[in-house]
């Protein structure tokens, strides 16, 4: 039987520096799999990353070099740069993804339902079963670079509570980091005039303090969408809008919606779904992919990759 190879590019900076301390750990349990699978049939090379977009290189050259799936022991941002560098690699030779969070918050994981603690998630890493993930890609049309995202692409208020925070504030405080600046961010931040386009015909205008598309159900901990009405394999994403308050009133009824997670019969915030959305604003504006700071122009197209990434999760 020919052994797998398995690349894990691991960020030894990431998080509460778990990917550095448990790396013993992670390959342990990548050896000694539950099903019985011998340590001879794999074998596991550990690339760490030195700079930004390196992990984005070595997921790239993945195949190339022999590799048949590969793993990524990081943070979002470590897996939105792993992501990046598979979807640069052909449909029908691309890897399997497996994940192992060790992020600050690792949003994405925990809407997959992926295990925080290292040795489970690397349990899960090593095993068998997969699904089709939805891929998004966000292209702007006059400025900034094509790039892919696994679970969310945002601008305005919650957006640059992400990117702005330092990564040792990250580190130490976890989800507190992003949701200090959060609320007040929904009454003082200067809206935006934007006008959405959506694939089915569906367009809406208006001042927005916040917007996202996306395929999870937890977008930065501030925002958490009801699990029955996303789906990671429907070949749509997400399309989630919070209008400027004028009013006390319509601050609050933001705020209601966003703790119960309840967003029907709020005309302060559109909720939908979409294979394509075009966002034209006045000028270029600032997003976030995936937690990372990126440049988009005034008109951004985002796509959806029906079933792009097959990405290992627990049987």
């Amino acid at each position: 039987m020919t052994a797998q190879h398995i690349l894990l590019i691991l960020n030894p900076v990431s998080g509460k520096m778990k990917s550095r301390s448990g790396l013993f750990d992670i390959l342990d349990e990548l050896y000694h799999l539950p099903d019985g699978t011998p340590a001879s049939d794999r074998r596991v090379t550990v690339c760490t990353t030195l700079y930004r977009g390196h992990a984005t290189e070595l997921a790239s050259a993945a195949v190339a070099e022999g590799y048949d799936r590969v793993l990524c022991c990081g943070g979002d941002g470590t897996l939105n740069e792993v992501l990046n560098g598979l979807m640069h690699i052909p449909p029908e030779n691309r890897p399997t993804l497996g994940y192992i969070p060790a992020g600050s918050t690792n949003d994405f994981a925990a809407s997959i339902g992926l295990p925080s603690a290292l040795r489970a998630a690397a349990r899960v890493a090593g095993g068998k079963e997969s699904f089709p993930l939805d891929i998004g890609e966000f292209c702007p049309t006059d400025g900034g670079n094509q790039r892919f995202f696994s679970y969310i692409a945002s601008f305005g208020a919650f957006t640059e509570t992400s990117y702005a925070t330092s990564q040792t504030a990250k580190n130490v405080m976890g989800h507190v980091a992003y949701v200090l600046g959060g609320i007040r961010a929904i009454a003082n931040i200067a809206p935006c005039h934007l006008i959405v386009e959506m694939s089915d015909g569906t367009r809406l205008e208006g001042e927005y303090v916040f917007g996202a598309m996306s395929n999870t159900t937890s977008a930065g901990g501030m925002v958490k969408l009801p699990p029955d009405r996303v789906s990671l394999t429907d070949g749509e994403l997400e399309v989630f809008l919070i209008r400027k308050p004028r009013t006390p009133s319509e601050l609050n009824r933001i705020n209601g919606s966003l703790l119960a997670s309840n967003y029907s019969d709020n005309p302060m915030i559109d909720f939908l779904h979409a294979k394509h959305a075009r966002f034209t604003f006045p000028e270029p504006t600032v997003w976030s992919l995936d937690g990372e700071e990126a440049a988009g122009g005034s008109v951004v197209d985002i796509y959806c990759h029906p079933g792009a990434v097959s990405l290992i999760r627990e049987g």
